[in-house]
């Protein structure tokens, strides 16, 4: 059969437990997707638009923990999977790209959807490979099979997105009488390597703690993890050492864990900054959200920077670094613990402590205020979101609004962000992705320039019963009038803000969602009733601000932090 190649690819990826194939239509992909399709164990998803199935795709990855596929035609459309390939990179999160593609000899002859696929998408996989164009000999199909097995053994080893370019000629649909089948075929099972550290490191590790009295940990982007949150507050417990996170780190449950850096750590707060400054930075995790808390840490460099982790990327944002440490956060540790003595500087904990509890108390008084900005309404919402939801925030203000306000505690919420670009495009799709792959609550927290961006996220024909979106709309690029540089632009409001008249009830409209609308917190609460609770479709509440306000407003909730720490 000369299709039987490109079938067996379906065969080694269900062997490999990949579960589930995002597929955009076209023709020249028409065996890959016929092979997934019909292969008895995978569930295949069809979403047009190849920029928004390949956010699908990456949330849904981000779910299952291990690699969906990616499947489409040659030409543009295999383009515009980069934006969300580049995501999966940085966020570790495995895909497996399979671009169908000309014949290689046709390549640069002005040939219909013909462009230069090999190796398109550069640096931003871990690894990309060339299917044969033809597979008469006995060893070129031994060699489609190696691929295949080599692909999606790196994507779940390494943790990130895979790509094969795979030429098809034609004919490339089976006859009408033939059988699409499944033989057995080879599988390359990839056990992977479980780092552990040597007794002897660990004493190493131990002495040096010793002669540090100043000891902070920083926790960047990371997915809940039960086993690290435990092995965390144990440590922290044994320790009293200060554990600083984002919200992205999903430690919001953490005891006493510290959240209000980019707050205190404002330049203008400089005064207060020399007691913070840690002799021995243990960072875990991947980007930071507060750009002060990364200015302080960059420009106060401890004695010693340990990073815990077990990716082949070296992360040395913080430019300081001085030992990588390749084991499982959750397993270090529990580890560590043992090896270490005694608690850390009870003096040093309490200054992170009183510097976050000041801020807690300052934002308590100040969102009791009357005027309606989304800096209130994204509070008044966020409180409101269900137990054990998956909370999706947008970049720009939403992600920021959210570091700054924080999660409530105590409801295992899972906290996300495209952070490893973090760019606009591709929001509403991955938070689609997650609500496409199980049943929990997902909310989605946007503005309406990420919002309109992404509307094809819903052009499908899935149900996304569990999926609510809340969007800020201030009608334009809000996020500028708070940044110095563009605000004092003349060109501002065009060619920065730019400015917008659009407003979400027709998308809700197009797409068949329930839609709810407010511009003050009475309508709000009123809202927030109902918005929640079960439905038979999604939900959209769209939230009407002013742009002007909503800059006035949170620069007062500056100005008064600034108040407070003066005052003290």
């Amino acid at each position: 059969m000369i299709l039987q190649h490109i079938y067996d690819i379906a065969t080694v990826c269900a062997a490999h437990r990949i579960k589930t194939a995002i597929i955009s239509p076209g023709s020249r992909s028409a065996a890959l997707t016929l092979a997934f399709v019909r292969h008895p164990e995978i569930e295949t998803k069809i979403i047009p638009d190849e920029r928004s199935a390949a956010f699908i795709a990456m949330g849904m990855a981000q779910q299952q923990g291990k690699p969906v596929a990616l499947i489409c035609t040659s030409g543009s459309a295999a383009y515009n999977y980069a934006p969300a390939i580049a995501e999966a990179y940085y966020q570790e999160i495995p895909l497996l790209i399979l671009t169908a593609d000309r014949p290689p000899e046709w390549t640069n002859q002005y040939d219909g959807q013909t462009i230069q696929q090999s190796n398109i998408y550069g640096k931003h996989v871990l690894a990309s490979y060339d299917f044969p164009v033809e597979v008469a000999h006995e060893d070129i199909k031994w060699q489609c099979n190696r691929i295949v097995n080599e692909a999606i053994g790196t994507s779940i080893q390494h943790q990130g997105p895979v790509h094969i370019n795979i030429p098809i000629r034609e004919p490339f649909y089976p006859n009408a009488d033939e059988i699409v089948s499944f033989p057995k075929v080879r599988i390359i099972h990839n056990t992977p390597v479980h780092a552990a550290v040597d007794h002897m490191d660990w004493v190493d590790l131990g002495k040096k703690w010793q002669k540090h009295q100043n000891i902070a940990i920083v926790i960047g982007q990371m997915p809940a993890s039960k086993s690290l949150h435990t092995a965390l507050y144990r440590f922290a417990e044994k320790t009293g050492v200060p554990i600083i996170a984002d919200v992205i780190a999903n430690q919001h449950d953490l005891s006493k864990v510290i959240h209000n850096q980019d707050a205190f750590l404002s330049p203008q707060l400089n005064t207060i900054h020399q007691d913070l400054k840690p002799s021995l930075l243990i960072t875990v995790g991947k980007s930071l959200i507060s750009k002060n808390l990364k200015t302080y840490l960059r420009n106060n460099p401890p004695q010693a920077h340990w990073h815990i982790s077990t990716s082949e990327k070296l992360n040395d944002s913080l430019q300081h670094l001085t030992r990588l440490i390749k084991v499982e956060p959750a397993i270090f540790f529990s580890e560590f613990t043992r090896y270490v003595a005694g608690k850390s500087n009870f003096a040093y904990l309490n200054h992170w402590q009183k510097a976050n509890n000041t801020v807690e108390t300052v934002k308590a008084e100040f969102l009791k205020m009357r005027k309606f900005s989304e800096f209130q309404a994204f509070n008044e919402v966020i409180q409101s979101v269900p137990e054990k939801a998956k909370l999706h925030f947008a970049n720009s203000m939403a992600i920021r609004y959210a570091n700054v306000i924080g999660a409530p505690k105590n409801r295992q919420l899972e906290i996300y962000g495209n952070r490893g670009t973090s760019g606009i495009d591709g929001s509403n799709s991955t938070a689609v992705g997650a609500a496409l792959s199980q049943k929990s609550p997902v909310v989605l927290f946007t503005g309406d320039m990420a919002f309109f961006y992404d509307r094809n996220a819903f052009w499908h024909n899935y149900n996304l019963k569990n999926l609510r979106v809340i969007v800020f709309n201030n009608h334009g690029g809000g996020i500028f009038r708070m940044i110095d540089g563009p605000k004092r632009q003349p060109e501002l409001e065009e060619y920065f803000e730019t400015k917008q008249k659009l407003n979400a009830e027709n998308t809700a409209n197009d797409f068949g969602f329930e839609y709810q609308s407010c511009s003050n917190l009475k309508d709000l609460k009123e809202c927030l009733e109902s918005f929640f609770s079960a439905s038979k479709q999604a939900k959209i509440l769209e939230i009407q601000t002013n742009s002007e306000r909503n800059t006035e407003m949170y620069g007062e909730f500056k100005r008064s932090i600034l108040d407070a720490f003066n005052a003290s």
